[in-house]
């Protein structure tokens, strides 16, 4: 989702290595990733970083053409890929516009796929048979390429064709540089730059709304004065404060909780001021119970859903905290029925390397929990889960 919802910087794909059937084209309008995200990190090399790797892959062999596109060569990584040897060209700029689309050395080792939509002639070899049998049509939705082989599942090759990994998307996608990824890293990373001098500069007060929703979930915080500045030991980033008659205290001496609330508003209010329907935002949230008192928890999931209640902006919480799937039952019986409709839970479930998914549509989570109990574990398994004893408790009572 995070490097699906990223790419967005437009480039003319030329297969160069792809032998080309009747009615079947080489060259193709798409998109790659875009330098950086809302909040101003580089897609590809955060997430590499996050796994551990360095920012920059150093195992894709790819130059910088002197049209200033990208030439990827894959045979010594992918000898048997029908996608072996392709360019990512930089559109032509307008006549009188300075080129900014023009690739430089800092792109090399940061692009590591590509995006095609609403095109025709795709030869048939770049196609999965998965998206024959389902139907997949790229005229209505959207493919995704990634050729970086810490990323592609490796172990049971069928097809040449997986030795990539690709996957389609349905439905509007967002504007590629409104996307936030929050995990555990971003809980501990402060501000860059880009992102905190940017949103300070808005006519919207973004401290003053960082406040407002903060309090509503530490309501002691009431009447401190949030500020966004330069980050301790005069590191190259910002980060937040909190005044109070008192002095100053940076959101980090707080403790872990209240800074992962503080780093989530801010960059959600943010968000919400640039989105509209033409260019939605999307918010990945990871372990949103992360360091988080139940109550407090519960508070911030209700600032949380009333910033993006009527705004563009799709939200994904990825958890295994009972308290966040209770507060979501809870949630969704307390909204209107249409709403509640186009809310989606999946209960994923990994088995023998095959990841299987439960969708339950609207209030569906809550009648699991009803029947059978801890929606977390597989079947067979209910019975390890606290909640299993204490539902099995009323029972008896």
């Amino acid at each position: 989702l995070y490097l699906g919802g990223t790419s967005g910087r437009p480039v003319q794909l030329l297969l160069d290595d792809v032998p080309a059937e009747e009615g079947e084209n080489l060259a193709f309008q798409a998109t790659t990733s875009v330098r950086f995200d809302f909040p101003g990190l580089e897609p590809l090399p955060r997430l590499r970083t996050r796994h551990g790797y360095r920012g920059q892959s150093q195992e894709i062999p790819v130059i910088l053409t002197d049209e200033g596109g990208l030439a990827v060569n894959l045979k010594a990584l992918l000898s048997e890929a029908p996608l072996r040897a392709f360019r990512l060209g930089s559109p032509l700029p307008e006549w009188g516009v300075k080129d900014r689309t023009r690739f430089s050395k800092k792109d090399i080792g940061t692009v590591a796929l590509f995006s095609l939509q609403n095109q025709e002639g795709v030869p048939r070899s770049l196609i999965p048979a998965k998206f024959l049998e389902a139907g997949f049509q790229l005229e209505y939705s959207r493919w995704h390429y990634l050729w970086d082989p810490q990323w592609v599942y490796r172990w049971h090759r069928q097809e040449p064709i997986d030795s990539l990994a690709i996957w389609a998307e349905e439905g509007q996608p967002p504007a590629s540089d409104k996307v936030v990824f929050f995990d555990f890293h971003a809980v501990n990373r402060h501000f860059t730059l880009r992102f905190a001098q940017w949103a300070k500069n808005q006519r919207w007060n973004w401290m003053a709304k960082i406040q407002e929703h903060l309090i509503n979930v530490f309501p002691e915080m009431k009447g401190m004065t949030v500020e966004i500045d330069d980050a301790p030991d005069r590191q190259r980033e910002e980060t937040g404060y909190l005044r109070s008659s008192e002095g100053r205290l940076s959101i980090d001496q707080f403790g872990d909780g209240a800074r992962h609330a503080f780093k989530v508003l801010a960059t959600l209010v943010a968000l919400c001021e640039v989105v509209d329907d033409e260019h939605p935002g999307l918010f990945l949230w990871e372990d949103p119970e992360l360091f988080m008192h139940p109550a407090t928890l519960g508070r911030l999931l209700n600032e949380v859903t009333k910033l993006v209640r009527d705004k563009p902006i799709q939200v994904f919480m990825s958890t295994q905290s009972l308290e966040v799937l209770a507060w979501f039952v809870q949630y969704l019986e307390n909204i209107p029925d249409e709403e509640a409709q186009q809310v989606r839970a999946f209960r994923l479930d990994l088995k023998e390397g095959r990841l299987h998914a439960h969708k339950f549509t609207g209030r569906g989570i809550g009648s699991w929990f009803r029947l059978f109990g801890d929606p977390r574990l597989s079947a067979g398994e209910e019975m390890a889960s606290p909640l299993y004893y204490l539902l099995m408790s009323e029972e008896e009572s």
